[in-house]
């Protein structure tokens, strides 16, 4: 018989892939036609989605993670790819610019999961 905790922990896999999912396809759907023409709302998908992903799997990895410098896991690639992209930009402003564009949704995720977790371990210990 699964637990409560096994099910939660299921529900919120299935939620991080399928968020993953959406911006996945937004991301190639965005990108496939030349030129660009993307509207407003798909701009705010590809910009700011990818906060719901890395929530739902930072959640997921604070109630899995036996060693707690595994939450950090999902950070890595960001600073790793991001310093990539700022050399080969030569760390000129407008790179930084763009990377920080794109790292605070997913390390704001990241917040908001650890945020999370926190809550419902204090509302256990209640």
């Amino acid at each position: 018989m699964e637990t409560w905790k096994e099910k939660r922990n299921r529900i919120l896999l299935l939620l991080f892939l399928l968020s993953f999912v959406v911006y996945a396809v937004s991301f190639y759907v965005a990108f496939a036609d030349l030129p660009l023409n993307i509207p407003p709302w798909h701009q705010f998908l590809l910009l700011y989605f990818h906060f719901v992903p890395m929530f739902f799997l930072e959640w997921l990895l604070c109630r899995t993670a036996k060693l707690r410098w595994r939450i950090l896991l999902p950070l890595l690639p960001l600073v790793l790819v991001g310093l990539w992209f700022l050399s080969t930009a030569e760390w000129y402003l407008m790179a930084w610019f763009f990377f920080g564009i794109w790292c605070v949704p997913p390390v704001l995720g990241c917040l908001a999961g650890w945020g999370a977790w926190a809550i419902e371990k204090r509302s256990k210990s209640k």
